[in-house]
């Protein structure tokens, strides 16, 4: 980051926090106003440049990891459906064996 953003972004700073300030006091109500009008349309290009940036540079890389990490935990919960699947399906086979143990008097394993 060069000396020249670093400067821009610190008096931008400054100047939302000054807008906010002076928006909160009734007496100066309209000067603030006036300032935010003034500072709105300029930030605005600033936004503008920020969200394209985000758009091409940042979005793409996550949308990737998503992406890559999405089919991972696909299988991954696959794998576990399966195996809450399976051990259910283990205690209530032992569950009707043990019943049917203690019904007819035999032992079932």
């Amino acid at each position: 980051m060069n000396k020249g953003t670093f400067l821009n972004s610190i008096i931008a700073i400054i100047v939302v926090l000054a807008i906010v300030f002076l928006s909160q006091k009734p007496y100066f109500e309209g000067t603030g106003k006036n300032l935010y009008y003034k500072t709105s349309e300029q930030m605005e290009g600033y936004w503008n440049k920020a969200s394209n940036w985000l758009k091409i540079n940042i979005y793409p890389r996550l949308e990737r990891g998503v992406t890559e990490k999405g089919e991972y935990l696909k299988e991954e919960i696959k794998k576990e459906k399966d195996n809450f699947s399976q051990n259910l399906w283990v205690k209530i086979k032992n569950y009707l064996a043990g019943k049917f143990s203690n019904i007819f008097g035999t032992k079932v394993e």
